[in-house]
Order: C-alpha cells, then sequence, then structure tokens
C-alpha cells in the first residue's frame, strides 16, 4: 500500500499572510504623515565670498501651505509661478539681523535667489553680500502661519562649526554668538 503523505496548505498559508501583513505594516509606516518642518542652512561661499542661506522644504508641505497661505487652490509648485509665489513667501517670513545689547538690531539685506525642486524638496535660495555679525539674530516663521506644528531648524555653518537653532511653538527671534 502507497501512503500519500497530505500535508497541510494552512501553516504555508499563514506564513504567507504573516509576512504580507508585516510588510504592509512597514509599508504604512514609511507613508505616515511626518511633521511638518523645514531645514535652513547659512554658509558662506569660499568661491563668490557670499553668505549663502538655502531653505529646505517638504514639497507636499510647501505647495499646500503657499495654497492656503495665498488662498488659490490651482498653485503648484512645479509651474516657474509657484516656485517664485514660494520664494517670495519665504523672503518675507524669514529675517537675518544684527544682535546686539539683548536687542535685535539692524536687519541683514538678504538677497531672493530662486527655487528649484530636488527630489521631494523644494529648496528657495537667498543669499548675503557681507559678513555675518558675530552675533546674528534669526526669525523663521516659514510656514508657522499656516501648520501650527511646524518646526523650523536653522543651521549655521562658520569656520568648521555649526550652530543650531530651533523655531516652535510661538518663537520669535534667536539669537546665536558666531566666533
Amino acid at each position: 500500500m502507497i501512503r500519500i503523505a497530505y500535508r497541510s496548505k494552512r501553516p504555508v498559508i499563514k506564513r504567507i499572510v504573516t509576512t504580507l501583513a508585516v510588510a504592509l505594516c512597514t509599508a504604512t509606516a514609511g507613508f505616515a504623515h511626518h511633521m511638518p518642518g523645514s531645514l535652513t542652512t547659512i554658509k558662506r561661499n569660499p568661491d563668490t565670498g557670499a553668505v549663502e542661506v538655502v531653505h529646505r522644504l517638504h514639497t507636499h508641505d510647501a505647495e499646500l501651505g503657499i495654497m492656503t497661505f495665498l488662498k488659490d487652490r490651482s498653485l503648484t509648485l512645479d509651474q516657474l509661478v509657484g516656485r517664485a509665489r514660494l520664494s517670495l513667501y519665504v523672503e518675507s517670513h524669514f529675517h537675518l539681523a544684527d544682535f546686539s545689547a539683548d536687542e535685535v538690531g539692524r536687519p541683514l539685506q538678504l538677497e531672493l535667489v530662486g527655487a528649484e525642486l530636488d527630489g521631494e524638496f523644494v529648496l528657495v535660495y537667498q543669499q548675503l553680500h557681507g559678513k555675518l555679525p558675530c552675533v546674528v539674530a534669526v526669525r523663521n516663521d516659514i510656514l508657522r502661519d499656516v501648520f501650527p506644528d511646524q518646526v523650523n531648524q536653522v543651521n549655521i555653518a562658520v569656520d568648521g562649526h555649526v550652530k543650531s537653532l530651533t523655531f516652535n511653538g510661538k518663537d520669535e527671534w534667536l539669537s546665536t554668538h558666531l566666533d
């Protein structure tokens, strides 16, 4: 008599279902909404001598934020006009100033250079002709008027050292010594 061994397919199916469930949970965690935020980097360009300011924002947040702020649902950052309007918004919501005697002093004149898409981010460029003061005050309100939980980080690179400022809640002007 020949016996045919019957193996239940249930353990195999159970393993497949478990593997798929774990993969699905892992994948959806990657799609979870992230906290809105921006990263601004300030550093001197050794070739030009100018101080470069680069604001990096998640494209989705920037697009939604600027559409909400301007009350224009047709605005998209894929178009030049959308990036130009975002650049002007950033220019009016980011400021550098001299800081002395515990007071915000004269504003530093930043020149708006432009914006470009870079993968899932949009980069807005500004520059300062001249030097940063020894103590600089920074105000970064980018998208904080649209997203109450927005956290904006500013990194200032000077002589191989990085000073970081983090804006959240009701922060207005923050200052740091650059020497």
